[in-house]
């Protein structure tokens, strides 16, 4: 059997590795548009501060990891769309690559908004390593004094609070009325952009919008707009990095009957590939994982969600199906964490519809969570600043071998030790399924939910 991965992120790592954890044999060959082994998306901002090993970048063990599954591994091979009735895949270079079975894991791009002046120098997407290290080498250079963030999604904030902590005068522009729109509700999002901001020299315009980028062949200037205002507001700048969302990557399959999913009303597509449980789309022999793909959420709901842990779940299950199993996907979550040292934020599940509110506020923490028919539907975790002392005893701690002794040390070491409880939320409450009794409320105000979901009693990151 021949088996094609279009793809080489998370998702498609992840399905080699289950591929051939039962399919010994037949030819694997992946097919990347990058030149790089399958690295961690959520690791940019680290990679533009210059912080983070190639070891850590390339997590699953860099060319190392294709040789010891035997992977015919073809890089800068930009694939443009399939052909499922003649079971081929065409490339950028018109060459056409038969399968038997085919996995599209390519994921998705940046978004960048038609708004004028934006092919200016110095603007760039901050989602490929590419990116990144193109980000890095304008800010080594010197000539990045000011910069200005479009968008204050998780990878805006991450790539703000990158650079300030760079020296860079920093800027952020968000159409929407608070920071993390899309991950936190109005009273989470004004609680941690205000604390951003006090924390940080970062400015955050909000309702806001960019109507155009000024400069000769550099980007000099930034214009922006209070929304549904005519007045505009100049900001200077040296960069700018848009972080306005991404698209999966569904132009692979036009013209083609491969589902996509779609809004039946209006007519529009709201996602990516449409996948059942098993991560097979409408064709049984192409499987589709990761951000390209809507696949069914923990409560039998299709969902397009373009995050990290999902793409891995995902691709673990295309790739045991991919190899003639019949291994159930048990539902995709959205568990989201933002990994700023000043200001901490995660969130997992749904919150529109839900029917009640539980705010706990304890010490640097506050958490919301949200609840359905009385189960847990969602949270929403917000850790701000407040000193606290760290605890000696924690085993995250303790696998830095007592290097951070002061809070000032462990902001600047923090990898994102900050979101344990985000973590640990997203473990008890949405995949056990709990209520939220008097216990399990207790238990979030202790900050000692872990201990309850594993029997090992796991000390708490703050005394």
């Amino acid at each position: 059997m021949r088996v094609v991965i279009v793809g080489n992120g998370p998702a498609a790592a992840c399905a080699i590795e289950a591929f051939r954890s039962v399919d010994k044999e037949s030819d694997l060959i992946v097919l990347s548009d990058e030149e790089y082994p399958t690295y961690a998306p959520n690791c940019m901002e680290n990679v533009i501060r210059g912080d983070i090993s190639d070891k850590a970048l390339f997590y699953k063990g860099g060319w190392e990891f294709y040789e010891r599954f035997r992977v015919d591994l073809r890089l800068k091979k930009e694939v443009v769309r399939i052909d499922n009735r003649r079971k081929v895949v065409i490339t950028k270079d018109g060459e056409e690559i038969s399968y038997d079975r085919c996995l599209l894991a390519a994921g998705a791009s940046a978004f960048v908004p038609p708004i004028p002046g934006v092919e200016l120098e110095r603007i760039t997407t901050a989602k490929t390593l590419d990116d990144a290290r193109r980000i890095r080498e304008w800010l080594t250079s010197g000539k990045v004094k000011k910069a200005l963030i479009v968008g204050a999604g998780p990878i805006g904030v991450e790539d703000a609070e990158t650079l300030w902590h760079l020296g860079v005068d920093v800027s952020v522009v968000e159409i929407f009325d608070r920071v993390l729109p899309r991950m936190l509700d109005p009273q989470m999002g004004r609680v941690y952009g205000e604390a951003l901001q006090k924390e940080t020299g970062i400015r955050v315009f909000l309702e806001h919008q960019v109507v155009a980028f000024h400069g000769k062949k550099r980007v000099e200037a930034v214009e922006i707009r209070p929304r549904g205002s005519d007045r505009s507001l100049f900001l200077d700048v040296d960069m700018v990095i848009i972080s306005t969302g991404v698209r999966p990557r569904t132009y692979l399959v036009e013209g083609t009957d491969i589902e996509i999913h779609m809004d039946r009303k209006l007519g529009r597509p709201i996602g990516g590939i449409l996948v059942d449980e098993y991560q097979r789309t409408s064709d049984p022999n192409v499987f589709a994982a990761g951000d390209i793909a809507s696949g069914i959420d923990a409560w039998g709901n299709h969902r397009w969600i373009a995050l990290f842990p999902p793409a891995q779940q995902s691709g673990y299950v295309a790739g045991f199906n991919l190899a003639g199993k019949k291994v159930r996907n048990t539902g995709l979550v959205d568990y989201n964490a933002v990994k700023t040292r000043t200001v901490t934020a995660g969130s997992g599940g749904i919150f529109e519809d839900a029917e009640e509110e539980v705010l706990v506020e304890r010490g640097p923490y506050l958490v919301k969570v949200f609840l359905k028919e009385g189960k847990v539907r969602g949270y929403q975790f917000v850790g701000v600043p407040k000193r606290p002392r760290l605890n000696p005893g924690n085993g995250l701690l303790r696998l830095i071998n007592g290097r951070i002794k002061t809070w000032e040390e462990k902001v600047l070491f923090d990898r994102g030790l900050g979101l344990e409880a985000s973590g640990v939320l997203y473990h008890f409450f949405l995949r056990l399924g709990r209520s939220m009794d008097r216990l399990t409320k207790r238990a979030v105000e202790d900050l000692t939910l872990r201990a309850l979901a594993n029997p090992a009693l796991d000390l708490p990151l703050y005394l």
